[in-house]
């Protein structure tokens, strides 16, 4: 289903036009009602905002040590790289804190 090109119709019988708003910091897609102002938010956006959210909360996500080539790779889950805006080509780096390993972004 193409929820971009969906005509939806408010319960109050008003027209909903699309919007763009924000929740809990996230910019995300959704509808407004003209007449009775009410807001739905695009499920797919709402879904990945939750996502986030919860990774925050959690600060714990388990992920596996690989080896690729010569090298060894730690992935980095994508709720997480929204939720810290980072990008490819970045630089972090990774800090030894007692037996805590820390990976944050270079300033």
């Amino acid at each position: 289903m193409d929820f971009d090109k969906l005509k939806l119709k408010c319960e109050c019988g008003g027209t909903m036009e699309k919007v763009m708003t924000e929740w809990n910091g996230f910019k995300l897609r959704g509808w407004k009602c003209r007449k009775c102002k009410e807001e739905i938010l695009h499920p797919v956006d709402t879904q990945r905002a939750l996502e986030i959210v919860r990774a925050r909360k959690k600060n714990l996500l388990v992920v596996k040590l690989r080896r690729v080539g010569k090298s060894n790779v730690v992935t980095i889950p994508q709720p997480i790289i929204e939720a810290e805006k980072l990008r490819e080509g970045q630089k972090l780096e990774w800090r030894i804190d007692g037996k805590d390993l820390i990976l944050r972004q270079q300033a």
